[in-house]
Parts: structure tokens; sequence; C-alpha cells
């Protein structure tokens, strides 16, 4: 294994001054800094995590903390990409991510002590139950949390912007001549499928539509599964509306899948409206018109926050609030209404 001596022999230089140069310290020149560090990668230089961390007193390691209800896993088609996309960016600064379980083996515990006993100096917050004991005691900790989706007046929080997506789909099939327009909702006790929910009856009335209470019905948990069994109580009604909005595109997949199962057509007889931008909703047919999030955006984002922690701890963002902008993607699964 190469270490600094090598390099300090190879290159003529000091050990000090090879630490520092590999270290970025400011006392010494850019010039002599690229020479060092472009060795140390030719020579195939690998830091010791141990000692840097006894330097530094950071662990150069950030948990992750990712529960999904829907059993996608990291296969789920936003949250991976968010996570893919934070990866990345702490990669480049040096740090690794670690998974985060409440128990460890048969032992139980919580994500707080997990944590601790990791030694981790950050953490991202991915699909949980926010409200949990467990998420209120990490709320709580001295540890710099990242929260997808959720707002947490101790933590930072990155979400795309609800409000103005639900309004973007209302409105665009408003002007395709749609005036009976359901929605099927995630859970109202969940942040976005309440957030998307209010909106959603704010841009009817925006438009001035109908909010008919009976075009409003549960996705539970934004599934394909539920998206199907809430299309089925919608064309189960004796009044039937001729666009479904709904909150998630996997719950727009299942009703789209629903539709086809009752002999019906998307668009000719319904139109519908996703949310989220996942790729599986362009390559389905018809190719779903979808409200998309910018997943590798939020990752990003959030990788950026974390590090503002780091360069200025004492800093103040806790209970910040991102919202990062979303657009519209018209696909096949809708179409002009005629008079």
């Amino acid at each position: 294994m190469v270490t600094i001596k090598d390099i300090s022999k190879k290159s003529g230089v000091s050990i000090a001054t090879v630490s520092k140069a590999l270290n970025d310290y400011p006392d010494i020149s850019r010039k002599t800094k690229i020479l060092i560090q472009n060795m140390a990668k030719d020579m195939g230089y690998v830091p010791n995590s141990s000692a840097r961390s006894l330097k530094t007193h950071q662990s150069f390691t950030i948990g992750i903390i990712f529960e999904d209800i829907t059993n996608y896993g990291l296969q789920h088609p936003l949250f991976s990409k968010i996570l893919e996309s934070y990866k990345k960016f702490v990669e480049t600064r040096g740090y690794d991510i670690m998974f985060l379980a409440k128990n460890m083996g048969n032992q139980q515990g919580s994500y707080l002590q997990h944590s601790m006993r990791k030694q981790v100096d950050a953490i991202l917050v991915l699909c949980e139950d926010f409200n949990s004991e467990e998420m209120i005691e990490l709320y709580k900790s001295k540890i710099p949390t990242i929260v997808i989706d959720y707002i947490v007046p101790t933590a930072v929080t990155i979400t795309s912007n609800n409000d103005q997506g639900m309004e973007q789909g209302v409105k665009f099939l408003y002007d395709l001549g749609h005036q009976k327009i359901a929605h099927i909702y995630g859970d109202r006790h969940t942040y976005i499928g309440g957030q998307r929910k209010l909106a959603f009856e704010n841009s009817i009335k925006k438009y001035n539509l109908p909010l008919n209470e009976e075009f409003l019905i549960s996705g539970e948990y934004f599934s394909k599964e539920d998206g199907y069994q809430a299309m089925q109580k919608l064309l189960a009604l004796d009044e039937q509306p001729t666009a479904v909005f709904c909150a998630s595109d996997m719950l727009a997949i299942g009703s789209i899948q629903a539709i086809k199962d009752a002999g019906k057509r998307v668009p000719e007889d319904y139109s519908i409206v996703g949310f989220d931008g996942v790729d599986i909703g362009q390559l389905i047919s018809p190719r779903l018109t979808t409200i998309r999030q910018d997943a590798r955006k939020m990752g990003e984002i959030a990788a950026r926050k974390t590090f503002q922690y780091f360069d200025n701890p004492n800093g103040d963002q806790l209970g910040d609030v991102v919202t990062v902008d979303t657009y519209l993607i018209n696909g096949e699964s809708t179409r002009v209404l005629k008079d």
C-alpha cells in the first residue's frame, strides 16, 4: 500500500508538505498541491480513513434512513434517483454513505443509537414514518439532518413545489376543456398526500371548477395497486369524471390498468395525469402525461445543504425548506374534450 512517506520520497518534498497538500491546506501553493495530488493519484494512494477521522473528529460517513412503506425499496422510482444524485455529490467530497436501521441483529435500538454507534456526520431521511418516536428523538439530537418531503423545525427539508405542480396539472386539464376532474390522493396523514390533496382542491376552486366530493378517492400509499382499486371506485359512480389527476405516477399507472380492464380507453374515455415523472410512466402505452419532479436536483441540493452544515456548523439553516420547481410532461394519456 502506498503511503505518504512513499509520495514524499518520490516527490522530493517533506512528509508534512505532502500531508498538507493532500488535505488542501491553504499554506501550500496551488502548484505544489496539484503536483502532489496528481502524483498520489498516479501512485494509487488511498487515504487512511481511520487516521483522517482521528485528526478531523469526523467519520466522513453520512447515514441514510430509507424505509419505504410501498415495498419498492431501492427500486423506488423517485427516491432511488434522489439518493443516487446525493451519493454522487457527497462522494466528490470524500464521503461515504451508510444505511441505518433501527435494530442491529437481535438487539433493539433506535436510529439515534445506531447513528451514534457508527459516528455518522449527518443523516439523510427518505420515506419513513416521520412522526415516530425514533424520528422525533433523532430530530432533537445534534446530528445534522436533511429530510426529503417532510418539514421538521430542527432539520432542513427538500421538497418539490407541490402547489405549483398540482396547479399545473389542473390548469392543463382545464385548458383541454375538462370540467369534471377527479383526484386520487395519497395518504392524507403523510406530508405529500395532504399537500397535494389541498393543492388540488385550491386549484379546482381557482379555475371555478366543481369540486365533487365523490371524485376525491384515497390512493393510500401511492402504489399501483392502490391506484387500481381507487379507479375501480370511480368507475362504479353514477356520475363519471372525464379526467383523473393522480397524486403519483404509480397511482396513475394502476388507474390506467383498471380502466383498460373495465373495457374503457385512455385517453378516449378518461384523461389521466400523474405526478412524479418516473421513467416507467414514459414507457407504458399510452405514454403518461405527468408532473415531473426534478429528483436529481433535489438530491444535489440535499447534498449541498449537508455540506453547508459541515462548513458552517453554527449557521442559521435549521428549519429551512427548499422547494424545487416542477414541470409538466405532455404525454398521450390526455385529450382535448370536445363540446
